[in-house]
């Protein structure tokens, strides 16, 4: 049982950008959830860090000093904390932008980095289930026997290049993952 319906991440469409500004939305997270009739909620916070290892490789960056925006958010639905998210933006993008702003304005940081040249337009996900860490298990009020979702996305430009890889954790008892793609036409 759980305090709020099941959502559905509806992967296809959250990253459109008529589903992130819908109504001034601030991305897909809080659109979303006002989609669903519930009051989005993140508390945030947004620095300048050295990112892990599997970031850096990724985003071509060093883990010698830091070099990516971090943008850690914990997200709520009615009070009712649903997820933990953590973006890694390449310094070199994020420096000085809205990017490294609490509130990056509508449709959210999708939306600012189509405004500064490097529009996302391809998206891998790897998806993976597992326990929660005991930090985990305490914010989403979890029990240790219970698994999350742990997604990492990861947003590319149209010259290949990632600019952005997001880890999210969600209770898996409370999320549902819909992905849709089109085949190749024979």
């Amino acid at each position: 049982m759980t305090e709020i319906p099941i959502i559905t991440r509806d992967a296809a469409r959250r990253y459109s950008t008529s589903m992130r500004e819908q109504l001034g939305g601030r991305g897909a997270f809080d659109t979303e959830i006002t989609a669903l009739g519930r009051r989005p909620r993140t508390e945030q916070r947004v620095e300048r860090v050295v990112p892990p290892a599997h970031v850096a490789q990724v985003l071509g960056v060093t883990t010698n000093e830091p070099s990516t925006v971090l943008r850690a958010r914990r997200m709520f639905a009615d009070d009712v904390p649903i997820q933990i998210a953590e973006s890694y933006i390449p310094l070199e993008i994020a420096a000085g932008t809205a990017l490294e702003q609490a509130d990056s304005g509508p449709g959210g940081i999708i939306s600012r980095f189509a405004e500064l040249g490097h529009a996302q337009v391809r998206i891998t996900e790897r998806l993976t289930v597992r326990p929660p860490t005991a930090e985990e298990a305490h914010f989403l009020r979890m029990t240790p026997e219970q698994r999350v979702y742990r997604v990492i996305h990861t947003g590319w430009t149209a010259d290949d290049r990632p600019i952005e890889i997001c880890v999210h954790v969600m209770p898996t008892h409370q999320w549902e993952l819909e992905y849709e793609w089109a085949t190749e036409r024979t």
